[in-house]
Formats: structure tokens, sequence, C-alpha cells
């Protein structure tokens, strides 16, 4: 191009992007003194043949800038997990309790090593029968407090043969024995292997004894974990094939896959710490996600051995961040909530769960006592005269509430948190007596998994006499199948299951994220007790839910089960593993082999498949336990079979103009993209709504909304957002050019919608669709997903150039419910005819809680009822205390209210409102409601 002296002249650049990942561009313009290159400001053709190399460099200029360039469509991701241990032994765990726990003796077996893991008095019986027999041999090891051993020929018989062996047992590790009786010689031996230099003691019976079958058992005040012969039904290997696949409709070269293995059950969690979820963590419930698991790390590293000054210094730094963001959400009664002081009053739930937490990091970072104190007390005041503990303030994840029966998981769930700091007064310690009789009482009333489990955690941690029958309970409802054990929903959703956690070809998405809490409170229940044997399967499920990161679904159910996890592998904790593992696909184009051993069980190695779909054989060899991960990601380009919610999108675009060539910009202003007026005054509009589609409401929901590229969000219309009283809306983030909106619950009554304006910074022409979703932070499987475009008449794909290939506008990918060319607007569903009324100050304030005063001298049935009348009168309403209300006021303000106003003044092309609620139809359209609104 060619420049006319004193003048400027911008140019386009069009630049295409084939690979997937980031990119970095960096555009360069050399300039060139020449008088007599132009004509009138038109360049002379074939000015390089014309000048050569008679040019003067006048001048350069470059721009840097990084571009990620992702697939179209919407993000899906899976993980296929398995725990494996080759050569699995017979694992026996026994009680503080003086009794022998026989298995059978495997035919031809004269002699057996076992690993043992006790404080002391660890005790092994060679008998006839399944029971205690006359002529039983007693072998006793870290007898006298860990200081001697024996052998005997009966229970609790005198020594036939004693040696001094001081601290021959650990609770820290398993060691390893043997013990032989061929031909009446009874030996006992260190290692896995007789040999005369590890014999320990021996005596030689007057004949050989009838021994049929083996006990284990530890003496009084002592608990133990025995490893013996392998289990019969295993193999030396562990082989497993299965198949990694995507749907049909997935993006050609979006697929991708990722196989992991680590020696350590916790390994993941390890190498993700500030990362567990793909979830936004915009409330004070999903900021514990960047606290609670550094203490469980922390404390499984610590009682290991394995902590490094590196690792220590690391986790504590997240504790101490963790901490500081968790007291904004406070309230000055002690209390906390999903979103501070925004909230109207403090969160029961969410009071007890930080409660606990701050009380496990206390080992690690400090704590203010004061902060412990006032949550404590005011989770105490809260208590009813029966002794439970109810829903004050909003509960976002409805499966706490456990459906008939919620204050019983409720109350379980804050028990937990006050034992875990321990009672400092009376009054908690009366408080804590009134909830163990509340829970004993209402345990038979606990009978779906999810309250039994938490029922039987919280009264195993009472050590109450009402512990083993809830565990029963509990056992009774398990699922185990190939080796693996689980509790799973019981009609806690309206729906099928299976249809949510599919998709239509039939590739698994996820397991409910309630599921996994509730194992892995059974869990915890499990390592509690010390049963290390039946934790295992229990273990094996747990791990195939993890997700790439080694979190899980969502914030609670991550955080119990890592808590179980890590409990589990203090447990358990072996020492070392021996293991060789090898994958090979059935496309011939993959092959790998891991080995895995005391130097470099903690890292977590991984290697790319290079194709997908495909067939993967796994074979292990070897001693020890291994986590396994194939974590596969893909693009698909239409929204779910089977939404949870519906889900309309509307863009509002500038009316179509003659094409501009823009402003000349100054130097100063060349590495800034919003230097352009042109560009500055281009913005859009977006309308967002969404419904839940079942019955009540949803838990706390999240949508998310990407915008253009080349455009930015106007925070300004967010703040707006924020400050309409009738909007469910608490919150919002900016995620680069995703808008992160953040809402208590989204109702199926009514539609909830969101309004806001994104301003252009870049041209970008060849516009794909993206993908708005909604979904239930606490069930991300529950969602809806929705594509817009730009239309094919809009500026934006006509401005950037002439050419069709340029300004190509890549439509939406499927034309399902909720989605429509943008002139159109929002259209249809499957209700054709049906009326949605647009949400206004409605709220679904079922959890219930105390009767609340407000500030206008009304007291409200519940704080949820408060907000309910503060947005209908459009007026600031807060909590304070109850001398302020009228005592004659004995029966609280309903929560019924008949209004008949205008919500919100209608912006230009806004769908239409007059008086009353705005109601859409589902052809697009907007009608006036007049009547009033019962809530």
């Amino acid at each position: 191009m060619c420049v006319a002296s004193g003048e400027m002249e911008p140019t386009w650049v069009v630049l295409s992007f084939s690979d997937l990942g980031l990119s970095n561009v960096t555009g360069e313009a050399p300039g060139y003194g020449e008088a007599s290159c132009c004509r009138d400001g038109k360049a002379l053709r074939h000015l390089e043949e014309s000048f050569g190399d008679s040019r003067v460099p006048a001048g350069r200029d470059h721009i840097k800038r990084s571009v990620t360039v992702e697939p179209e469509g919407a993000p899906r991701a899976y993980t296929y997990s398995a725990f494996f241990c080759p050569n699995e032994r017979v694992h026996i765990s026994t009680p503080n309790k003086y009794e022998f726990q026989y298995v059978q003796r495997p035919l031809c077996l004269t002699r057996f090593d076992v690993a043992v893991r006790a404080h002391n008095d660890a005790r092994v019986a060679l008998s006839a029968g399944p029971q205690d027999t006359a002529g039983m041999i007693e072998i006793v090891l870290g007898g006298h407090q860990n200081t001697r051993s024996w052998i005997s020929t009966s229970k609790m018989g005198d020594p036939v043969a004693s040696t001094h062996t001081a601290k021959i047992l650990s609770w820290d590790e398993f060691r390893t024995f043997w013990i032989s009786w061929h031909g009446g010689f009874i030996q006992v031996g260190h290692g896995p292997e007789p040999s005369n230099e590890s014999v320990i003691m021996a005596w030689t019976l007057p004949r050989p004894p009838e021994v049929r079958f083996i006990g284990f058992s530890t003496g009084w005040g002592s608990v133990g974990e025995f490893r013996i012969w392998k289990k019969v039904e295993v193999d030396e290997s562990y082989s497993e094939a299965f198949t990694l696949g995507v749907p049909h409709s997935a993006i050609p070269g979006s697929e991708r896959a990722v196989a992991s293995v680590i020696g350590d059950v916790m390994g993941p969690t390890l190498n993700h710490l500030s990362n567990l979820l793909r979830l936004p963590f915009g409330c004070g419930e999903q900021n514990m996600i960047h606290f609670a698991p550094n203490i469980f790390v922390l404390k499984y590293l610590q009682k290991t051995r394995q902590l490094s000054p590196e690792v220590e210094r690391e986790t504590t730094d997240y504790l101490v961040q963790g901490y500081q963001r968790q007291l904004t959400y406070r309230h000055p009664d002690g209390s906390y909530s999903a979103f501070g002081e925004r909230d109207a009053s403090g969160s029961m739930w969410l009071t007890a769960f930080v409660l606990k937490s701050f009380a496990q990091a206390r080992s690690f970072i400090f704590i203010d006592p004061q902060e412990l104190a006032a949550a404590k007390g005011w989770i105490v005041r809260q208590q009813r005269v029966d002794g439970s503990f109810p829903a004050v303030g909003r509960i976002l994840n409805k499966d706490i509430q456990g459906g008939v029966h919620g204050t019983i998981p409720l109350t379980a769930y804050v028990v937990a948190a006050l034992l875990e700091t321990g009672p400092a007064s009376e009054e908690e310690r009366s408080a804590i007596a009134r909830a163990r009789h509340f829970l004993e009482s209402s345990a038979p009333l606990a009978t779906d998994p999810y309250s039994s489990a938490l029922t039987t955690y919280a009264l195993t941690l009472l050590r109450s006499p009402a512990a083993p029958a809830a565990l029963r309970k509990l056992r009774s409802l398990a699922i185990t199948q190939d080796g693996v054990t689980h509790w799973s929903l019981m009609g806690s959703r309206d729906t099928d299951k299976d249809a949510f956690l599919s998709f239509s070809d039939g590739v698994s998405r996820s397991v409910v994220s309630a599921e996994v809490e509730m194992t892995a409170y059974a869990l915890l229940t499990y390592t509690l007790l010390g049963d290390v044997a039946t934790a295992l399967p229990v273990v094996k499920w747990l791990s195939q839910q993890r997700n790439a990161l080694g979190g899980f679904s969502s914030t609670q159910d991550t955080c119990v089960a890592l808590q179980a996890l890590a409990e589990y592998a203090i447990l358990s904790h072996a020492g070392s593993v021996n293991l060789t593992v090898s994958l090979a696909s059935t496309n011939l184009d993959y092959q790998e082999t891991f080995e895995l051993h005391r130097a470099n069980q903690k890292v977590l190695q991984m290697a790319a498949i290079p194709s997908l779909p495909t067939g993967l054989f796994v074979s292990t060899r070897g001693e020890g336990c291994c986590l396994m991960q194939i974590d596969v990601t893909y693009h698909v380009p239409d929204p779910v079979a089977k939404p949870a919610f519906q889900l309309f999108v509307s863009l509002q675009e500038p009316e179509a103009e003659p094409r501009r060539t823009p402003a000349p910009a100054s130097s100063a202003d060349d590495d800034d993209p919003a230097a352009d007026q042109h560009q500055q005054e281009y913005q859009v509009t977006l309308e967002v709504c969404a419904r839940w589609l079942h019955a009540g409401s949803s838990n706390m929901a999240v949508l998310e909304v990407p915008l253009l590229s080349g455009f930015r969000v106007d925070r300004e219309s967010l703040e707006q957002m924020l400050f309409d009283k009738h909007f469910t809306l608490k919150r919002y983030e900016v995620a680069g050019r995703r808008v992160l909106l953040y809402f208590d619950e989204i109702p199926s009554g009514c539609l909830t919608c969101v309004r806001f304006r994104a301003l252009r910074e870049h041209v970008v022409g060849r516009t794909s669709a993206l993908p708005v979703s909604v979904y239930d932070y606490y069930e991300p499987a529950f969602e809806a997903t929705r594509f817009y475009n730009v239309s094919a008449r809009s500026p934006l794909a006509q401005e950037l150039c002439a050419g069709p290939e340029c300004n190509e506008v890549e439509r939406a990918p499927a034309q399902g419910p909720g989605w429509s060319p943008v002139e159109q607007g929002p259209v249809a569903s499957p209700e054709e005819g049906a009326k949605i009324t647009r949400c206004g100050c409605a709220r679904d304030c079922s959890a219930g809680g105390d009767p609340v005063c407000g500030s206008n001298g009304v007291v409200y049935t519940s704080a949820c009822h408060l907000q309910e009348a503060a947005c209908l009168g459009r007026a600031r309403l807060e909590p304070v205390s109850p001398s302020h209300c009228a005592l004659e006021q004995l029966t609280p303000a309903s929560a019924s209210y008949s209004y008949d106003y205008d919500p919100a003044p209608p912006d230009a092309g806004h769908l239409a409102a007059g008086h009353g609620h705005e109601v859409m139809d589902l052809e697009g359209e907007a009608e006036d409601s007049q009547s009033g609104f019962s809530s």
C-alpha cells in the first residue's frame, strides 16, 4: 500500500487458524520513503519492480498478540478411572476387642506370611475349627505394650516360648512376618521368606497340630490390620479391556485423550490442588474448594511422613488465602452465607461447613479462636427444643435437606462440625447431647441412603450405642457389583436419572454428586471404625468417579470424598509399590509401559493417546495398588438431548449500515484495540432466559454466556442487574470472554432472565456459533445448552471484507428448543401455546427457618419471606433485633402477596412489559399480565 505524505491509511489483515490451542501472532509493518511512489494518493502498479532496492527504510512497527483457538461447539469431558491391586491379598481389620476373626486355611499351606500394622498386641491363632478351641496355638507379637512376643498353647495361656521384641510393631507402616508349623515345629520370623537368621521364636509340639483355620485379633485397647495370602479368585496380574468413545456428533479434530498412572489413591489431588474442579468459584461455599482439600492433603502427607517443605509451603499458602477470603462471607452475628451480607441471613449448613473446615485447619495455620466461637455460638442459638438444627438461611444444595426428613441429615452434618471443633462450654456440650438424643430417636426414620449415611457417620463420631444398628441399615442399602460398593439415590429427583447422565449414543457422562457424597460418608464411617477391608470396594467406586483434576463433580462431594480418601490412605498406607502397567490400543497406534516403584509412586506419569475412538487393553503385574485415569475431552455441536432447563437466547444487533472504513488511529493507540471510536460505539445486547424443567426449583445455578469473538462485556449493564431487586441474581464474574452469572435457584414456575450489553473491541469474521449453558452447580449433569450467533444479514457479518469466505457466518448447529435465528427472537418449546411468566419477586421459601423481624417493624415467617417482601416493595429491608417489632404481632406476615406493578421498565428492544408480570408465550411474543401474583 502507498500512503501520501502527511496522511494515514489503515489496512485489514485476515488471519485464519487451523490448529487448536494458544497461538502467538506477530504483525510487522516496515515503512519506506519514496516521493514518487504515489500519484494522487494511489500506489503505482508493480512497485517492487519499479523501485527494486532503491527504497529507503523510514521506520518499522510491530504488534504482538496471543490468541486461543478453541473447537466450535460445546465442550464435553469424561474420565475413565480404575483403582486396582494385582496380587490382592485377603485384608482383615480387627477392632480393639480381643476376639479372633477366623479364615479357612488354603489347602497344602503349612506356612504363610502376614503383613501387620498395629500399635501393639497383634495375635494369630492356629485352630482346628472356626472358633477358639482347647488345642489352639496362640502367637502374640508386640505384647506388653510392644515389648515382648510369645507362643502359648491356648487363648490367654502361659507362654511356652517368649522373647524380648521392643517396637516390633508399628502403626505407621505394615511389617511382614512369616509363620510355619510343618511337622509340629512352630516358628515365627521377620520378613516374607523363612530363614534361620530371621527367626524370632520357635517351639516344638509333641505332635503336629491340626490347623484348618487361622484367626487374627488384637488385644484390648489396640486395633490392627492384617494382610495375609492372596485371594483365591485373584490372579498375579490384573487385566482389563475397555472402549474409549465419543458421540457420533463430536466435532472432528476436537477429541483428545490422556492416560495417567500413579501409585497413590490421593495422587491426582496432590497434582491439582489449585484447580480441582472445572467449575467457577464465586460464592462462600465454592471458595472452600480452595481451602478444605489442602487440609486433607497436609494431614495425609504428614501422617505418612511424606510431607516436603515445598508442598507444605504451597498448601499452607492456599489455606491462608482461602481463610482470608472466606471471612468476607461472614455476617456480623458470626454466621456465613453463600454471598455474605448480600444474603438476608447466615446459612446453617454453610456455617457448619466453614466451622468444621476452620477447626481442621488449626493444626496448620492460625485460625482466630473468636471466629470459631462466634460461628459455634450462632449455631447453638438456632437449635430447636427437640435437639434438631433447622435449615436457617438458604441451603443452596437441596440434597442436604434429605427430602421429607430434612432436619435429620442437616442435624447430623452440624453435629459432626461441632465435634470437630470440640465443645468449649457447658452450653455447647448440652447442645451436642440434645442433638445426639434427636439423632438416636430419629435414626429409624432415616430411610433414604443420604440421610442414613450422614446419620451413621454422626452417631459413630458420637460413639453412640445406636451406631451399630444405623451401620447395619446403611449396609443393607449398599449396592455391590463387580467388586465395588456404593450407595445410590432413591427418588431424590422426579426424573429418570439415566436420561440425564448419558448422551443419546450411550456415552456415560456423570454420576449425581449426591451419590458421591453419601458414599464418601459411608467410607468415612468405615475408616473411623478402622475397617479397611470393607472400605476398599468403596474406595474403588469413588476412584472411578473422579474427574481429570483429582476432584469430583461439585464442591461438597469433592470435599467430603477427598477427606474420606485421605483417611483411607492414612489407614492403609503400605509404604511402597512395585508395579508394571502396560497400555495398548486396538488402533495399533499406541503402546505404553509405566513402571511404579518407591522412588516414583507419587509422580503422575502421563501419555497422550493418539486417536479416538479406540479400545484399550491394560495389564498390570507386581505388588501394591495404583490409580489409572483416562481423561477424554471433545466438543459436540448439539445441545443435550434431555435438558434439565429450558433456555432461550436472544441477540439484539445494530441495524445494518453501509460498510465504513475505520478512522485512522494515532501511533499512540497502535496497541489499543479499543481506541477506534467506531469499534467502541458498536454494541450488541444479549438476553438469556432459563427455567427449571422439573418440580420446584434447582439448586444454586450458574449461567455461562460466552461472548462473540472480538467483544467484551459492558460491566455497567451487569452492575445494573445486581441493583434490580426483582432478580435472583446474586453475583457475576467475567473470565476472559465468558460471563458467569450466579443464582440462588432457578424456579420452574417462571422464566429467570438476564439482559446485558457487549462492546466490540476487534473486528472478527467467520464467527462461530457459541454455546450458552446453564447448570445446577451441585449436580452439573442437570444442564442445558443453546447456541447463538449473529444473523447472516448482520453488520458483523458484512463489515470485515466483501468476499463470501471472509464473511461466512456459521449457523448454530441445532435448532432445538430455545434457539432460533436471531431475527425471530426466542422461540419455542415442546409446550406449544403455553405462556410462561417472567420471574418477579417469587422465592422458593420451602426451606423454612425461624421468624425474622424486619427493619420495617413487621415479623416475617423466615428470612426468605423478608427478601420477597423487600423485592415486592422495592425497598431495602434488613433483619433486625426482635425488639424492633411489636409484641402483638403473634402471627408473622404471610408469604402470600398480591401486587400489580411493573417490575422493571423495559429497554428498547426488550420483550414487551406492562403493569404486572411480563408473560412470554413460547412463540416468542410477550403479553401483559394484569393479574396479581401470589407467591
